[in-house]
């Protein structure tokens, strides 16, 4: 049988700032405000007549949203309303406390694990994953399904690792000899991942060549995406899918890089920095600034550059 949570249930973990409506309601699932039944939680990101409307049009038992929804009362006949001043962040931590299962903590019969590594016992390593030499993981992390972790990596507390990816590779360093040969530079250095990272699928991060690359606390990193040798990414940093952080770049803290945006070699990156689709930096970037473009300029100056008709070079010729 399903688990009901009631009103007071989802209360307790939110503390939202009004309750109003049926307050003996209960639900057993949550579901997207447009699909929802009445025994599903649900919310609502709008704000005033186009909220009212998207509320009034669901099914919802239980719906989150913000306190400026117009005439709200109007909407809680057959359902009950709690508002809060980021509706969609309540409805994670409930989705998260009330109705996503524990994992099952475990090894995949078919990794592999070098008998020189000591796991924490809350572990779970998906099938075909190759742990290395030396490698230390922290209690609570999850490695997914063919996840491969190179020897003398550092992998915090509870961090993600999904599928496919692979944390330790050695990147592309090279110099060219005297008969314009490619000799490759050593890379003997390692990756840290401090705890609470989660790296998306098919993603590499690459070694140090003599220290570490490493992701700070919190940073999530998303599908597809290669972080270079002796990277340095903040705490809580965003980084979306497919984008290229090249070798010795420095990330600040809580700055979000955009699907598809590059950054090349030896950049620092202040910190709250916010840097758009697709965008290439070329040169270091200071705390607070958002970055468009290609190659990247202020978001003030782009558009100053559009008021002004100014042509850009084309790039693709």
């Amino acid at each position: 049988m399903d688990k009901l949570i009631n009103v007071d249930n989802i209360a307790a973990l939110i503390k939202p700032r009004r309750i109003i409506g049926k307050s003996d309601t209960t639900v057993v699932d949550a579901a997207p405000l447009d699909r929802a039944k009445p025994e599903h939680l649900s919310f609502c990101n709008k704000h005033g007549k186009i909220a009212h409307e998207a509320i009034r049009n669901s099914n919802a038992g239980i719906v989150i949203c913000f306190d400026d929804v117009n005439n709200i009362e109007e909407l809680t006949i057959q359902k009950c309303i709690l508002t809060k001043s980021n509706p969609r962040l309540a409805f994670i931590r409930c989705i998260n406390n009330f109705f996503i299962e524990e994992n099952d903590w475990g090894i995949h019969s078919t990794a592999v694990v070098e008998p020189d590594v000591s796991l924490p016992d809350r572990i779970k390593i998906g099938a075909y994953a190759y742990i290395g030499h030396d490698v230390e993981i922290g209690e609570g992390t999850i490695i997914g399904k063919s996840v491969i972790i190179e020897s003398k990596c550092v992998i915090g507390k509870n961090v993600y690792i999904q599928s496919g990816t692979i944390i330790g590779c050695t990147g592309q360093g090279f110099e060219r000899n005297e008969a314009k040969d490619l000799e490759k530079f050593p890379q003997i250095g390692n990756v840290v991942i401090e705890d609470d990272v989660e790296i998306g699928a098919n993603s590499t991060i690459v070694r140090g060549t003599f220290y570490e690359t490493k992701i700070g606390k919190g940073t999530k990193i998303g599908h597809l995406t290669n972080i270079g040798h002796n990277v340095q990414v903040g705490c809580h940093v965003f980084i979306s899918a497919s984008v290229i952080v090249a070798g010795s770049t420095i990330v600040g803290d809580h700055s979000w890089l955009a699907p598809g945006a590059i950054v090349r070699d030896a950049v620092k990156i202040g910190k709250n920095v916010k840097i758009s689709l697709g965008a290439i930096i070329t040169k270091d970037v200071l705390d607070n600034q958002v970055l468009i473009g290609l190659p990247a300029c202020e978001r003030d100056d782009y558009i100053r550059a559009g008021i002004r008709k100014k042509k850009f070079k084309r790039i693709d010729k």
